[in-house]
């Protein structure tokens, strides 16, 4: 008979001490899982790994203006020229949109404003009247270079995914932000600004009658005027550099003319009267222009060089709802500011740039790598190199990166970006982002965790040896929704989330981390 061992007592584990090991044993899975559910915070991978050094240390911030400042006169002066020589007729916009333009005749374009000859003759010894009388460029009066922003209200979301990329890619070029008066500011955006080497302008500090200005776009002029750099890269909120834009003010084409200006999608569909009036042609033209209009979301300006036709833009901008911008457009794509500038250098004859390279449509990805679509952002080229596109701006003139507006879950509008009438009514204002919109094109992205550009942009900056610009913006989106003012607990999960998804990379901002620079 076989017995079954049995081990002395003595040989067997007390039962405390068994228990102790099980207690062990679920203390460390519960800690693992914790890890792992904590892990975006617990990470410290550099987000940025393409920068050796922070750069807003050593920034300079734009020198506080003094109030009234002698920019504030300068504008004061224009202003009293400008209304001692406004337009003989009110052209309003009418119904004549893009569709009908897009293959003009000049039989259409002539016919479309109802113009006599002798009302554009008149108008036409008032501009070269207006002309004789514009002011010089005020000496000592502006310094250095910079970067100058338009944004406030709701804007001020998508110029923050802007503000990020400049200085994630490592430019130390001063900045300034410019709103249109201190209820457009998101309380506190400033001060957070101010750490970054980015300084406020508000422009009715600088404006005393504001009353002209009824569009958002009509203040580009006044910002890029009123700055306080001589030599000025004005970008729209939503036009953001794919690569460090430092070295864009040694650009030999914008070195030898002081203006650079860069094209949009189609031709000029100007009236007929437009050279005439303006002084480029002896009488009005019976053949269709031949030039393409500009995308003004990125422009390159040597105030010193240019001054009397920053001063004829700001002319056209002034009036430029009730009379300019019709004339330059009939009231077709593009009936805004865009046309000003290039409309003024040709009026004065002056010597400026035009960028050579067609623009390229930045398409939804389709998983394929080219893209669909008709486009959501237009990349824009390097004036450094007027032989080969190299991509320096991308202006997303559909898609508006901001991450509220895009990961937002009825979030509670700011009373910075209320119109007036809202804020008069004291209610709550709500929204929902790209996130929970089915019909977005993009909801399937930003749901599932997929790129929304096509791949073509990234292996194009690859190839010059530079970086992802989607995931760099999603990094700065990530940083933005999880830190400073605009920030957000919701947003700040989901974003992370979609940057680890999307891209393999842990967010180290989720929770709070070191600034983007300090």
């Amino acid at each position: 008979m076989i017995r079954e061992h049995v081990e002395p007592i003595w040989m067997r584990p007390p039962t405390s001490y068994r228990s102790r090991k099980i207690i062990i044993f679920f203390i460390a899975l519960i800690s693992i899982f914790q890890l792992l559910r904590l892990r975006p915070r617990l990470s410290f991978r550099n987000p940025f790994p393409h920068r050796t050094e922070r750069p807003c240390a050593s920034i300079s911030i734009p020198d506080i203006p003094e109030a009234p400042s002698e920019a504030s006169t300068q504008w004061t002066r224009l202003q009293e020229l400008f209304d001692h020589h406004p337009p003989n007729l009110v052209l309003e916009r009418g119904d004549f949109k893009g569709g009908q333009l897009a293959k003009p005749t000049i039989a259409l374009l002539a016919d479309y404003l109802d113009m006599t000859m002798d009302e554009a003759s008149a108008m036409r010894d008032q501009h070269a009247e207006l002309i004789a009388a514009l002011p010089t460029y005020p000496q000592g009066l502006f310094r250095g270079h910079g970067i100058v922003i338009l944004a406030g209200g709701k804007y001020s979301e998508i110029a923050a995914t802007t503000l990020g990329m400049i200085r994630l890619l490592g430019s130390r070029l001063p900045i300034e932000v410019w709103m249109i008066d201190r209820v457009e500011e998101k309380e506190g955006w400033c001060d957070d600004l101010l750490t970054q080497g980015i300084a406020c302008r508000f422009v009715s500090d600088y404006l005393q009658d504001m009353s002209a200005f009824s569009h958002h776009y009509q203040l580009k002029i006044a910002a890029i005027m009123c700055s306080s750099f001589t030599e000025v890269l004005f970008l729209d909120g939503d036009s953001m550099p794919v690569v460090n834009p430092d070295k864009i003010f040694d650009a030999p084409a914008y070195l030898k003319t002081g203006a650079v200006l860069w094209p949009d999608y189609w031709k000029a569909t100007e009236s007929p009267y437009t050279g005439y009036i303006t002084g480029r042609s002896p009488e009005k033209d019976t053949q269709l222009p031949d030039f393409q209009t500009v995308d003004s979301g990125q422009m390159l300006w040597n105030k010193e060089k240019q001054w009397k036709a920053l001063c004829l833009s700001a002319y056209y901008n002034y009036f430029g709802p009730t009379y300019w911008y019709t004339l330059f457009t009939q009231g077709g794509s593009g009936w805004g500011d865009k046309d000003t500038f290039p409309t003024a250098l040709r009026a004065l004859g002056a010597e400026w740039t035009m960028i050579p390279h067609h623009l390229q449509t930045q398409r939804y990805d389709d998983g394929t790598g080219h893209g669909k679509g008709s486009g959501m952002a237009m990349m824009q080229a390097d004036p450094s190199d007027m032989k080969d596109f190299k991509p320096l701006f991308l202006h997303s003139n559909f898609i508006k990166f901001s991450v509220r507006r895009l990961m937002c879950d009825t979030c509670i509008e700011d009373p910075s970006a209320l119109k007036p009438e809202q804020r008069l009514k004291g209610k709550e204002v709500t929204f929902n982002g790209s996130v929970t919109n089915r019909k977005s094109p993009i909801w399937e992205s930003l749901t599932f965790g997929k790129r929304i550009f096509s791949t073509k942009v990234k292996d194009e900056l690859n190839d010059m040896g530079k970086l992802d610009t989607e995931k760099d913006m999603w990094r700065v989106m990530t940083k933005v929704g999880c830190e400073g003012v605009f920030s957000d607990e919701k947003i700040c999960r989901r974003v992370s989330k979609h940057l680890e998804r999307t891209f393999g990379e842990v967010s180290q901002w989720e929770g709070g981390a070191e600034r983007m620079c300090s």
